[in-house]
């Protein structure tokens, strides 16, 4: 191949790699990005931390029930580590007849001070209400439980106060074309997959270091 046609295709072959890198920067979400943390979350340390792990979730979802305990373990363990935050977003899947219902109901805690309260029990009691033709009541009762206004959380609920959080949720989902739940991300990387306790623990200590 004469001289000039290599310099050629070393010149083309430059650009096509930095192209592809620039594109593959521009597609994967930063942990900073305020599509994937959100202007208004749940969160249990601060955007600052070194580790911040974002799950999309439904809490009518069977694979996040499964992912719950998984999750939980993890925040109790970082409980005291202000450099792992976990993040929590709403994606209620359409198939789901009382995804919206329950992720009212989770925002409507919040607002008193128990979201994360509220997003156990949601998850921890899913099979008690799930097949519910109308959860609400069972909600009520988590509500009472976890020392809440109930008139004031019923009415919300009944309202659908926190849509407008909900659709941000979802419009971030879509702008990071999340695609099923939990879409767990560790540091702005998707995870294919829940991860087990020790391997989640592992990724978390190896970006600790």
């Amino acid at each position: 191949m004469p001289k000039e046609l290599k310099i050629v295709f070393g010149i083309l072959g430059a650009v096509a790699i930095a192209v592809i890198v620039t594109l593959a920067s521009q597609n994967t979400p930063s942990v900073t990005s305020e599509k994937l943390v959100g202007a208004a979350v749940h969160m249990t340390s601060t955007k600052d931390a070194k580790v911040t792990v974002v799950i999309f979730g439904d809490y009518e979802c069977p694979a996040c029930g499964v992912a719950h305990p998984i999750t939980k373990q993890l925040m109790k363990d970082y409980a005291d580590n202000p450099e792992v935050n976990f993040v929590f977003r709403n994606f209620p899947l359409p198939q789901h007849a009382h995804a919206l219902i329950s992720a009212q109901a989770a925002e409507a805690a919040g607002a008193q001070g128990k979201f994360w309260e509220m997003h156990d029990l949601l998850y921890e009691y899913q099979k008690d209400w799930v097949n519910s033709a109308d959860p609400l009541d069972i909600f009520v009762a988590y509500a009472t439980q976890l020392g809440l206004d109930v008139p004031k959380f019923k009415q919300e609920v009944s309202d659908n106060a926190y849509q407008a959080i909900i659709n941000k949720d979802k419009a971030d989902a879509a702008a990071l074309n999340v695609q099923w739940t939990p879409s767990i991300y560790i540091n702005g990387v998707l995870e294919q997959k829940i991860p087990p306790v020790e391997e989640f623990k592992s990724k978390i200590e190896a970006l600790l270091k």
